[in-house]
Formats: structure tokens, sequence, C-alpha cells
């Protein structure tokens, strides 16, 4: 528990030392915009995730600025997949993210490039990104297409001479159409592609027993996924603003990849304007998706060259989230605070995974923007 907090206390240390560098450096460098997060969740299988976040906007001239986010995940968990590895104690683990963004405007079109650094003690990710934005149609419509490649290492606590290389390639293209003053209409088109290291250096398949880990003389194999992945993926976003004060959003998104799991998003988010600067905004998640070619709950007997998982991602599952969130602006001299708040439930359901079938979540986070 001390480790846990020493690490919690040092990743909300560092969002917020990078929010008060950027808040309040001297008024000829000040950001144009600051913000910081703190989201925390923790649900029944014995997880608790805290990711505090800040983020900062300078622009340098009428049409180029800079973004500086800083983020971190921090968890302690001692859930299923850590029991059934047979260890006791919960684990304990930070990641730290850096992102650094360009984003430019030359009159219809606009351009942006980023860098982002991720680290832990046992994994390290470069990625950059280029992408652009074009206004169509008198700003009626806008074309978008967003371009990103990582390459990370995955390494192995306690053992120095472990590591593996994954580099993954995607590419999102997004139209947007205005249809009238009141609604609007997206459609989206993702492809991703991994090649490389996919599997946990952590989790171990049992051969034959119960299914459940490396128990008893069970004997337990280390998990073995293809090293290439593709993924395709299709959105359509519809928003329409009922009246004044009401609006509504559905969402709808279908994933297929050639591990043969598919997926089925739908999303449906209602607004409501409480006053001219309060937004309450009340959201449904929906999603379903089968199991991947190769995931069994229980593998009788498997050759050492056969591709095994026990990753509960990998099954069949159904999850569902309900949240609201409030925001609220309020003056600040020449600039705009922006408070938020956000509380959800979620619930997934397992159909063939071994010694889980149901997991229960609360997620709470809070935020503050600066607009200056």
């Amino acid at each position: 528990m001390l480790r846990a907090a020493f690490a919690s206390a040092r990743g909300l240390y560092c969002a917020l030392a990078v929010l008060l560098v950027l808040t309040w450096a001297p008024s000829e460098a000040r950001a144009d915009q600051a913000a910081a997060a703190l989201y925390v969740r923790t649900d029944s299988d014995d997880t608790t995730v805290i990711s505090p976040r800040a983020r900062g906007q300078k622009r340098l001239g009428e049409a180029t600025a800079v973004d500086v986010t800083y983020a971190a995940d921090i968890w302690t968990s001692a859930s299923v997949d850590i029991r059934a590895s047979a260890s006791v104690r919960p684990v304990t683990e930070q990641r730290d993210e850096l992102d650094l963004g360009v984003t430019t405007e030359l009159e219809d079109l606009r351009l942006r490039g980023g860098y982002r650094f991720s680290i832990e003690h046992d994994y390290t990710s470069h990625g950059v990104s280029l992408g652009g934005s074009l206004d169509l149609a008198q700003n009626a419509a806008t074309l978008d297409l967003s371009l990103r490649a990582f390459g990370d290492t995955v390494g192995q606590s306690g053992n120095p001479h472990f590591a593996r290389a994954l580099t993954t390639l995607d590419a999102a293209l997004t139209f947007t159409q205005v249809v009238d003053p009141l609604m609007f209409f997206q459609l989206t088109y993702e492809l991703a592609h991994n090649r490389g290291y996919q599997s946990s250096p952590y989790r171990f398949v049992g051969v034959g027993g119960t299914g459940f880990g490396c128990q008893g003389a069970t004997p337990c194999l280390p998990e073995r996924v293809p090293s290439l992945r593709t993924r395709h993926a299709f959105a359509v976003l519809v928003r329409r603003a009922l009246t004044d004060w009401l609006s509504l959003g559905l969402n709808y998104r279908y994933y297929l990849d050639d591990w043969s799991l598919g997926s089925h998003t739908a999303l449906a988010d209602v607004g409501v304007n409480l006053a001219d600067s309060t937004l309450l905004s009340v959201r449904y998640r929906f999603y379903t998706q089968g199991a991947a070619s190769f995931y069994l709950p229980q593998y009788a007997a498997i050759a050492t060259d056969q591709y095994r998982t026990r990753d509960r991602e990998l099954s069949e599952l159904t999850y569902h989230r309900l949240g609201a969130e409030l925001e609220r602006t309020f003056p600040a001299g020449d600039g705009k605070l922006g408070l938020s708040l956000s509380v959800s439930g979620n619930w997934y359901n397992y159909a063939a995974f071994i010694g889980l079938d149901r997991v229960s979540a609360l997620e709470v986070s809070a935020g503050l923007r600066l607009e200056i």
C-alpha cells in the first residue's frame, strides 16, 4: 500500500508541475490553455487505477499552436490473473507518458504532428503521428486523415535479457457533414497493423486440469499468440439538437480483425444545457464481442507451438457502461475556467473465462481547464 501511495503521489505531482509551469509562466510565454484532471477506477476484481493528467497549449502566432501533455497510470491489482499465476501479493505498477504536438492552419487546411513517449519498468514505447483536416463545401464538411506509427519494447521484470519488439501502424479517415444548423453526422474507417511480440510475458496457460492457471500439478506453458494482427473498424456518429437545451447523439462501431475477433459497440449520449455555462451529459455504452479463433477456456492438450491464451480480453464478453458528466464554465479575468466531474458504473460479463464471470467497476474523474 505504501508503494501504491508513493506511485500515485509521484504521478500527481508530475501532472501538477506541468500544469503550474504552463499556467504561471511569464505572460509573454503563458499557455493559451492549461488543464488538469484526475481519474480513479476501482472494480470488483481487486484492481484500482489512478490516472493524473496535465495538458498545456501555447499559441505561436495566429496559425500555430504547441501542445504538451503529461499523463500517468498507477494501478494496484490482486486480480484473478495474478491469483491464477500463484502470486499472493498485489502488484503495483506505474506508466508515465509524455505527448508533444504541433498544429498549424493554412486557410481550409489544418496540419498536425506529434511525438509520444511512454515508459514503465518493463515496457517502453515511442510513437510519431501525422494528420490533417480539410474543410470542404464552405466549411459544411470536413475530411480528416490521421497516421501513426509506434515502436515498442516489451520487457520482463527480473529478466534483464528479455526484450521483444512490437511495431504498430494505424490510420483513420473521418468524414464529417453538417446537415443543417441542428444536425451533423460522421463516418470513420480505421485500419491498424501490429507486428511483433503481442503476448504477455507474465501470462501462462494451464494444460489440462481446471483451466485456472498454474495450480498444483497442472503443467503450464507461456502464452503464445500470433505475431501479426490486422484490425478494421467502421463507425458512424449522428448528433442532433432537439431543442435549445436538449441534444442527442448516437454512435455505432463495428470491429473485425484477422484473429477472427469481431465486436459491436453502441453509444447513446444525451446532453442537457442546465444554464448558459452548465452542461449535463448522460451516456450509455453497450459492447459485445466474440472470442479470438484460438481462445479456449480450457486447453486439454496442446503442442508447444500452438497458439494459446488466458487473456480475458480475447474471450467472449459483453460490457455495459452508464455514466454522467457535469461541466461548468466560469469567467476568469480575460479567460475562462472550466470544471468537470464525471461518475460512471461499468459491468463486464464473461461467457467463457474460468475463474471470473463478471466484474463491476466504479469510475470517478474530475477536471480543471483554464483558457487564457
